[in-house]
């Protein structure tokens, strides 16, 4: 049998063949079928990724709903992505001042508890059905903690959240539509056999005081009836959040004033500010038409929420 001489110069040469072969048929693919790094990504929560990454292009960007309009560009900048919202989203969102016959949509992408069976045993809730968003919640079972500390006190008590029995001899007389966004509580004060109306005085005063630091703020505040619409109101508090609600606080402001400084802020000119060590970006955009898309970061440090009137609030923890 003739032997087969297997030369080491022929083989490398037809391995570097092989590879160039591979790499060739690998490229002529990747040309005839692009895939971006955002394409790339896995899909989260209602991140809306399109097409590849662009620095120059605009920071807002509208057109029909479902597509992105070819003046648009693709992403904003590296590690952001695009959120498309709509009209209705202007009156969604912790943010939103409503009042009077205000259209309120509660946000449903906001997971929601029964405070009933999710509270802590340093208050009491007076009915079995007390829906309020999860972060409502948690906020306000840990200012009940802390005002336990405070005072020795376990007084209070809940007596609505979004709907509330606002009848005659009612501790809380004044039916609000706001709290069917489902971030608003009625409160009420345990008394020797009786449920008295949370007027804000003595030692409950610390809970108006301190709500702040929770994430709450006295949505009808003394002195503000002109711009609120509603006269002082101690015992319905509203969840907006940190850093909203020490920004609030710090500044005396009610709601509508908070929102109106707000609306001077841009993405390029953003408000900002630091609480708790962590450091926040806040700004407005407003909104394009039926639907407007907003530039995003990818890492989900953000909440989006209506203005009720014009557009949009973006806040960015940094």
């Amino acid at each position: 049998m003739k032997k087969i001489k297997v030369r080491p110069m022929h083989l490398l040469s037809t391995l570097v063949v092989c590879v160039l072969v591979i790499f060739a048929t690998d490229f002529g693919v990747r040309m005839m079928n692009p895939r971006s790094l955002i394409d790339a990504i896995e899909e989260h929560g209602c991140f809306v990724p399109v097409g590849g990454v662009k620095k120059d292009l605009p920071t807002l960007v509208s057109g029909e709903e479902g597509e992105i309009p070819s003046s648009a560009g693709t992403v904003a900048e590296p590690g952001c992505t695009s959120k498309a919202v709509t009209q209705d989203d202007i009156f969604k969102g912790r943010l939103v001042p409503y009042r009077g016959d205000m259209q309120v949509i509660p946000d449903v992408s906001e997971s929601s508890v029964n405070l009933s069976q999710y509270k802590n045993n340093y208050y009491t809730t007076l009915g079995e059905e007390m829906p309020l968003t999860k972060d409502a919640a948690d906020g306000f079972n840990a200012l009940m903690e802390a005002y336990n500390k405070a005072t020795d006190l376990v007084d209070f008590a809940v007596y609505g959240t979004e709907v509330t029995n606002n009848g005659v001899g009612s501790p809380c007389p004044i039916p609000f539509s706001e709290s069917k966004a489902g971030n608003s509580i009625d409160l009420a004060v345990m008394g020797y056999g009786s449920i008295i109306s949370y007027d804000g005085l003595d030692a409950e005063k610390w809970v108006i005081d301190n709500c702040h630091n929770y994430g709450y703020v006295v949505r009808y505040p003394q002195n503000k009836a002109e711009i609120t619409g509603e006269q002082y109101c101690p015992w319905h508090i509203r969840y907006v959040g940190i850093p909203h609600s020490m920004v609030m606080k710090s500044n005396n402001w009610c709601l509508e004033e908070y929102i109106g400084y707000l609306r001077s802020f841009t993405r390029d000119n953003p408000f900002l500010c630091s609480v708790n060590d962590r450091n926040y970006e806040i700004y407005s955009v407003p909104s394009m038409g039926e639907v407007t898309y907003l530039s995003v970061p990818l890492a989900g440090n953000y909440e989006i929420s209506g203005d009720g009137t014009t557009g949009y609030i973006i806040t960015i923890e940094k």
